[in-house]
C-alpha cells in the first residue's frame, strides 16, 4: 500500500497533537529526511513522545523505521518524476489517472457494507428525501437525484444554506436529509444538523472527513477516502469518488 495512502486511513485513531504532527510531516515529507527524531521535534512543536506514538499507529515499530518507509517513498516519487519528464504531457494525464485509481481503490477500506445497506434502507422508508450539497457537491446529489428516478423516490436537491432552511416547516423524524460534502465543515452542514435538532429529522453524511465530529451527531456517517489528503493536490475534484459512491448506492438499492 501506498506510504500516505496507509496515513490517511489510520488517521482517525489519531490525537489532536498526534494529528498536528501528522498535518506537518505529510505537508512536507522531506523533513523526515532532514531531521533526526530529537530535531524534528524542535521543528514541529511537539514532542518526542507523540511523534513516536504517531509512527506506531500507522504501522511502525518507531521513528527509524517510519523515517526509512518515508525516504524511500520520496525517492521513488523523484525516479518517477525524472522518468515521466520525457513526456511531460503523457505523464499529466498518467498522474491524474494513478491519483484516482489509487484513491478508488480505498473506498472499500472506508465505506462498510452494514452502513451502505442502512443508508439504502433509509431511502427506501424515508416520507420525503433531500440531498443535499453544495457547488462540487452539489453535482453528486444532483446525479443521485436522477438515479433516486428509476427507484420512483421523487428526492428534493437543496443546494444551498437558505434552501436547507426555509424547508424547517415541512420536515419531521419521518424524512432523510442526505449530505455530500468533502470536509463536512461549510454553512449548509451546520444548517442541516441544526434542522435535525429543531425537527429530529434523519440525517446520513457522506464525507472524506475522517475526523469530522458530526460522526456521532448524524444517523449515518459513511466516509470515502480523500483525493485531496492523499496526494496533496488540492485542485483534484472529490466529484468522481462521490460519483462511485452513488453507483455503489444504486446497486445496494436495488437489492
Amino acid at each position: 500500500m501506498d506510504f500516505l495512502m496507509n496515513i490517511q486511513l489510520k488517521m482517525n485513531t489519531l490525537t489532536k497533537n498526534e494529528l498536528k504532527a501528522c498535518d506537518a510531516i505529510c505537508k512536507d515529507l522531506s523533513i523526515v529526511q532532514r531531521f533526526t527524531l530529537s530535531d524534528l521535534s524542535d521543528q514541529i512543536d511537539v514532542t518526542k513522545t507523540t511523534i513516536l506514538r504517531f509512527c506506531q499507529k500507522v504501522g511502525y515499530s518507531g521513528y527509524s523505521e517510519f523515517r526509512y518507509d518515508c525516504i524511500k517513498y520520496v525517492n521513488s516519487l523523484s525516479n518517477s518524476e525524472k522518468e515521466n519528464k520525457e513526456d511531460e504531457h503523457d505523464s499529466k494525464i498518467i498522474n491524474i489517472e494513478k491519483t484516482y485509481i489509487d484513491t478508488i481503490r480505498l473506498i472499500h477500506y472506508t465505506l462498510h457494507d452494514e452502513d451502505v445497506k442502512s443508508l439504502a434502507s433509509m431511502i427506501k422508508k424515508a416520507r420525503t428525501v433531500r440531498l443535499v450539497g453544495e457547488v462540487n457537491s452539489a453535482i453528486s446529489a444532483i446525479q443521485l437525484r436522477y438515479a433516486l428516478l428509476m427507484f420512483g423516490i421523487d428526492a428534493h436537491v437543496l443546494q444551498s444554506q437558505t434552501e436547507v432552511r426555509i424547508v424547517d416547516m415541512c420536515v419531521n423524524e419521518e424524512d432523510l436529509m442526505l449530505v455530500f460534502s468533502a470536509g463536512a465543515k461549510t454553512n449548509i452542514v451546520k444548517e442541516v444538523m441544526s434542522l435535525k435538532e429543531d425537527t429530529n429529522c434523519q440525517v446520513a453524511l457522506v464525507t472524506m472527513n475522517a475526523q469530522s465530529p458530526l460522526e456521532k451527531e448524524v444517523d449515518r456517517f459513511l466516509l470515502l477516502p480523500s483525493v485531496s489528503t492523499l496526494k496533496n493536490k488540492s485542485l483534484l475534484d472529490s466529484v468522481p469518488i462521490f460519483s462511485i459512491f452513488n453507483e455503489i448506492l444504486i446497486r445496494y438499492l436495488n437489492d
